[in-house]
C-alpha cells in the first residue's frame, strides 16, 4: 500500500497532471513563439552592424590599393599611407566588435536573471494549483455543488455559496492561465538565450580573426618601412617638393578668399542690402547644419593625407601641416560638389593643376589637383554636380588624388568634420 495517506496521493497525481497540460486551451511547452531581443539592445546592436558595414568597406577600398611591391618613392608612401589606414580602420572594427561582444553579454545577463525568476514563479504557481485542484476534489467527494448551495439556511447564504463555487473555478481557470503564460515566457527567454549566446560565440571568433588580421597588417607595414630605410633620402626630396608645391597652393588659395571676402564685405557695406545679408546668414545657418553629412568630394575614395599635423608616413620622426585633406580613388574620377552653391574662382598652381573654390554663403569649399574642369565662374551649382575630372598619377598606376579643403571666409576648417564618414 502507499503510504502517506489518500491526500498525498491525490496530490502526487495532480501535480504529474499538472506537469503534464492544464487543459487543452492552456499553450503546450515547446509552441513555437517569436523571439524577439529588448528593443534597446537590437537598436544598440543595429546600430553596431551598421557601422561595421562602413568599416569593412573602407578595409576592402585600402586593401585593394596594396598590390604592387615594386614601389616608386611616390607609391612607397602611398603604400605606407594606406597601411596606416588599413591598421586604422581593423583597429576600428575590433573595437566595434567588442561592443558589441559586450552589449550582448549585458543582454544574457539580464535574460538569465529573467529565467530564474519565471522558474520561482513557475513553480509556486504550480504549487498553488495543486492545491486549488486538491481543495476542489475534497468538496466535491463530500457533497454536491448543488446541495451545497441548497443545504443552505437563508436565501442570501444560498447566494453566497452559489458566488463562491463561481469564483473558486475563475480561480481554479486564471491559475491554469498564469502557469501557461510561465511556460510560454520560459520558452520565449530560453529561445532568446540560446541565440545571444550564439552570437557572442560567433563575434568573439571574428574578433580573434580581425586581431590575426591586424597583427599581419602591422608586421608587413614594418617590413615595408624596414625595405625603405635606405631610401630616406629621396622620401625626404619628395616630401620636399611636395611641401613646396602645397606652400605655393596654400598660400593662393589664401590670397583669393582674402580678396574674395574683403569684395564681398565692400559690397554689402556700400549696398548696405538687409535682403543680401539676411540670405547670406540663412545659407550660412543651411550649410552649418550639415556639419558632418555633406558627401564626399570623390566618391568611392579614401584618405591618405589627414587634416592638420601628421607625422611623414615613412620619415617617422618628421611632420607636415596639412591644410586640407587628400582622398584618392581610382583613374577616371571626377570631384563633385558637397553642397550647392556658386563658382567664384578657377585658377591654376604649377604642380597642383587647376583649382576651383564654390561659395556657400561665408563658407568655401575648395577642389584641387583638377583638369579638365565641368563649371565655370559665376555658375550655380547643387551637391553631386560634377566640378572637374582628378589628375591622373602616371607614376601610382593613374590614382587620382583630390586635395579639398573647406574655409568659413579666412578661417580653414577642419574638412573631416564636415564630410559624413571621414570623422575619426
Amino acid at each position: 500500500m502507499f503510504r502517506g495517506g489518500k491526500k498525498t496521493l491525490v496530490k502526487l497525481m495532480l501535480t504529474l497532471i499538472v506537469g503534464a497540460g492544464i487543459s487543452s486551451s492552456t499553450p503546450v511547452w515547446g509552441q513555437k513563439k517569436s523571439v524577439q531581443s529588448s528593443t534597446k539592445t537590437s537598436k544598440s546592436i543595429n546600430s553596431l552592424k551598421n557601422e561595421q558595414e562602413k568599416v569593412q568597406k573602407n578595409l576592402k577600398r585600402a586593401q585593394d590599393s596594396l598590390k604592387n611591391t615594386q614601389l616608386s618613392t611616390k607609391k612607397a608612401m602611398r603604400e605606407v599611407s594606406r597601411l596606416d589606414q588599413g591598421i586604422e580602420e581593423r583597429s576600428k572594427l575590433i573595437q566595434n566588435k567588442n561592443e558589441e561582444i559586450q552589449s550582448l553579454q549585458e543582454n544574457i545577463s539580464s535574460l538569465e536573471k529573467d529565467i530564474l525568476r519565471l522558474e520561482l514563479e513557475y513553480a509556486s504557481n504550480k504549487e498553488k494549483y495543486v492545491d486549488l485542484i486538491y481543495h476542489a476534489y475534497v468538496k466535491n467527494s463530500s457533497y454536491s455543488k448543488l446541495m451545497f448551495v441548497l443545504s443552505a439556511e437563508s436565501f442570501g447564504q444560498a447566494y453566497r455559496r452559489f458566488r463562491y463555487i463561481q469564483d473558486f473555478a475563475s480561480m481554479r481557470k486564471s491559475h491554469a492561465d498564469e502557469i501557461g503564460k510561465n511556460r510560454d515566457d520560459l520558452f520565449v527567454k530560453r529561445s532568446q538565450l540560446t541565440e545571444q549566446k550564439s552570437q557572442s560565440t560567433l563575434l568573439v571568433q571574428e574578433r580573434e580573426a580581425e586581431n590575426q588580421k591586424l597583427i599581419e597588417e602591422k608586421d608587413e607595414q614594418n617590413r615595408l618601412l624596414a625595405s625603405l630605410k635606405n631610401k630616406e633620402k629621396e622620401f625626404a626630396a619628395e616630401l620636399a617638393k611636395q611641401q613646396a608645391t602645397a606652400e605655393k597652393l596654400d598660400q593662393k588659395i589664401k590670397e583669393l578668399i582674402e580678396k574674395e571676402a574683403e569684395e564681398t564685405a565692400k559690397r554689402m557695406a556700400k549696398k548696405n542690402d538687409e535682403k543680401a545679408k539676411n540670405q547670406v546668414k540663412t545659407e550660412n545657418k543651411a550649410f552649418e547644419g550639415s556639419k558632418g553629412t555633406l558627401p564626399s568630394p570623390l566618391p568611392g575614395s579614401h584618405i591618405t593625407g589627414r587634416f592638420g599635423v601628421q607625422f611623414h608616413p615613412v620619415l617617422r620622426h618628421v611632420k607636415t601641416n596639412n591644410k586640407g585633406v587628400y582622398c584618392t580613388s581610382e583613374a577616371g574620377s571626377v570631384a563633385k560638389a558637397v553642397y550647392e552653391g556658386e563658382v567664384t574662382q578657377l585658377f591654376s598652381v604649377p604642380g597642383s593643376n587647376t583649382a576651383v573654390i564654390v561659395r556657400h554663403g561665408n563658407y568655401l569649399s575648395v577642389y584641387s589637383n583638377l583638369t579638365k574642369i565641368f563649371v565655370r565662374k559665376g555658375q550655380k551649382v547643387m551637391a553631386g554636380d560634377r566640378i572637374g575630372s582628378v589628375y591622373e598619377d602616371e607614376n601610382d598606376d593613374n590614382k587620382t588624388t583630390l586635395f579639398f579643403q573647406i574655409w568659413k571666409e579666412k578661417e580653414l576648417q577642419n574638412p573631416e568634420e564636415w564630410i559624413k564618414g571621414w570623422k575619426r
